[in-house]
């Protein structure tokens, strides 16, 4: 598959390999992403040459019209939910068209496949790996960091982690095991660990968690997970910020902002809450989406979540 962006395609292959699963989110099967895509390659540009890396497991990288190799330049790993596919997060996430106007590259990597062929990422011990794969996914994510740091000019401070449901689960994983390389993360649909001692952040991440009172996959309120034999516990989403303001030394007390449009419904639907006393430049937010699904659709316009992560490099 090829992304365009800006008239670059970027084909990038990245370490790593394994297999297996995850809790359900059959959603849009993505042609908008490659509606967006067939568009740019459509229109051409001097630039438009395939760069290819190494590895096992294949990925894409977009890179922006923008992109100066003497610049350090922000970076975004975007992952997908269970049972869906690359193209899909993206554009679920408006993410696709902000890497080209904001200037960032952007990353669709893939989970391994399990027996019954759903991508999945081996995040908590709750979402999901139902088949107990020994596949590394924090490895995997961070080589390809790695990767795509020694061929581009990749800000250090700017490194983050978004993904939705089974994503998202991941996003938090890395927040635990790569704190040193994470800027911040946005959950979307999804949560942390359970047990706190199952996360050692060796420093403060950002975290952002979006997530719809409605969703009915992911509950806002927490629940469980049937992996195997066990009935394995998530957090509710309040439990997902408390706890990693607690990880980040901030303050338990929160405060609620003014309501915004997440959606695209024309009304405020969505109640943002901060904890407070963070470490400088650490960010700890929930945005609660008032009867959103579990496939929570952002409306077009500012990409919001990438304007929350730009907020938030690495101190």
């Amino acid at each position: 598959m090829r992304i365009v962006v800006g008239g670059l395609v970027v084909s990038v292959l990245a370490a790593c390999g394994g297999d297996p699963s995850p809790a359900v989110d059959a959603g849009p099967d993505a042609p908008a992403l490659d509606a967006t895509i067939d568009a740019l390659i459509d229109a051409g540009g001097p630039d438009a040459r395939p760069t290819t890396f190494g590895g096992a497991r294949p990925a894409t990288l977009v890179v922006p019209a923008a992109y100066d190799p003497a610049t350090p330049t922000p970076l975004v790993l975007v992952l997908h939910g269970y049972s869906t596919n690359t193209t899909y997060a993206p554009a679920l996430l408006q993410l696709t068209a902000a890497a080209s106007s904001a200037g960032f590259l952007m990353i669709a990597p893939a989970g391994t496949t399990d027996s019954s062929g759903n991508h999945f990422w081996n995040a908590t011990d709750a979402c999901c790996n139902f088949e107990n794969s020994q596949v590394d996914d924090v490895a995997y994510l961070d080589g390809l960091i790695t990767e795509i740091s020694g061929a581009y000019n990749v800000d250090p401070k700017r490194i983050y982690v978004v993904g939705h449901s089974n994503g998202a689960f991941m996003a938090y994983r890395m927040a635990c095991a790569k704190a040193d390389r994470i800027a911040a993360i946005v959950s979307v649909a999804g949560a942390t660990f359970a047990t706190p001692a199952s996360c050692a952040p060796s420093q403060p991440v950002s975290v952002l968690q979006v997530h719809g009172t409605a969703d009915a996959t992911i509950l806002y309120a927490g629940g469980t997970i049937t992996v195997g034999a066990a009935n394995v516990a998530y957090p509710s989403a309040v439990g997902s910020t408390d706890r990693w303001a607690t990880y980040d030394g901030c303050a338990a007390t929160t405060t609620t902002g003014t309501a915004i449009d997440v959606t695209g419904d024309a009304t405020a639907e969505t109640t943002p809450t901060a904890h407070g006393s963070c470490p400088a430049g650490i960010g700890v937010e929930l945005w609660t989406v008032d009867q959103a699904p579990h496939i929570l659709g952002f409306k077009a316009g500012p990409p919001l979540l990438w304007t929350w992560m730009a907020a938030h490099p690495k101190p």
